[in-house]
Order: C-alpha cells, then structure tokens, then sequence
C-alpha cells in the first residue's frame, strides 16, 4: 500500500533559519549556525553567521538531525537515554549527538507521536549551534516558533 507523507519545504526552512538568524544576532559578537532537516534528517537549509567557526555548523546539523531522528529534542533524547542507561554508541549513528540546539519540527494533524506524546508528524529537525546550549536551544525554539506550523 501507497502513503503520502507532508514533507518540510524549503520556505519553512528558510523562514526558520532566518528568524534563528534574527534572534541570534542581537548579539552579533556571538556569532553561530542554524540548521534545518527534514524527516530522514537530510539538509534543507542552513545558515552560518560571519565569524562562527566551521565546526559551528557541523554540530548544529546534527543537532537538527538528532532531533528528527530521534523524535524528540536532544535534551529529551540525552535525558531519556540516560534513565535506560544507554550511550550515544548504543544507536550505531555517528551524527547522533546528546548536546541541547535540536529541536523537533513536529507538524500537527491529530496522529500521535509516542516521543512526547505530541500529537502530530515529525517532518524535521532544527540545530543551533555556537553559544552554551541553554542558549542554542533558545534560539532553536525562536527558529521553530517562526515556522507557525
């Protein structure tokens, strides 16, 4: 049997990584990166702020695909992971990452996702990555709130 499946498109993406960007650059000396994937975690978007070190953007794309992966953000899957007593190692995935900036795109549509009991489809993941990861995940949240889904 066929299924369809919504897919995240590129002006979401765009509309996410630019509203990261926004927030972000209230504080221009702290430069950073945004990322987007879709649902398998594939590279939609992205954007590196003038002055972010490269490996910025490295670890905000597998903070975006952690997150779309995994079903959740990377402080819920590093948390739940920790009371199962499990490691990164465990998954077999080496762009799997436990570090806070990743967060789920979850679009909602009455289903049910048992990741955190949010009713709705994953189509992606967003990663921000260049500051502490409060701070990251903040401005992952800005990227998503923009998103409107």
């Amino acid at each position: 049997k066929m299924y369809q499946r919504e897919v995240l498109g590129l002006s979401e993406a765009r509309a996410a990584v630019e509203a990261a960007l926004s927030e972000a650059s209230k504080q221009p000396d702290r430069p950073m990166a945004i990322a987007v994937v879709d649902h398998q975690g594939e590279l939609v978007y992205c954007a590196r702020m003038d002055g972010a070190y490269p490996l910025f953007m490295h670890m905000a794309i597998n903070k975006a695909y952690t997150a779309s992966r995994m079903l959740r953000d990377t402080a819920t899957f590093a948390e739940r992971d920790r009371e199962l007593g499990r490691e990164l190692a465990t998954w077999g995935d080496d762009k799997l990452t436990y570090i806070r900036g990743g967060q789920c795109i979850i679009k909602p549509n009455g289903g049910y996702l048992p990741a955190g009991k949010t009713k709705g489809i994953v189509v992606g993941g967003i990663g921000t990555s260049g500051r502490v990861p409060e701070e990251d995940e903040e401005i992952a949240l800005a990227g998503l709130k923009a998103m409107k889904l």
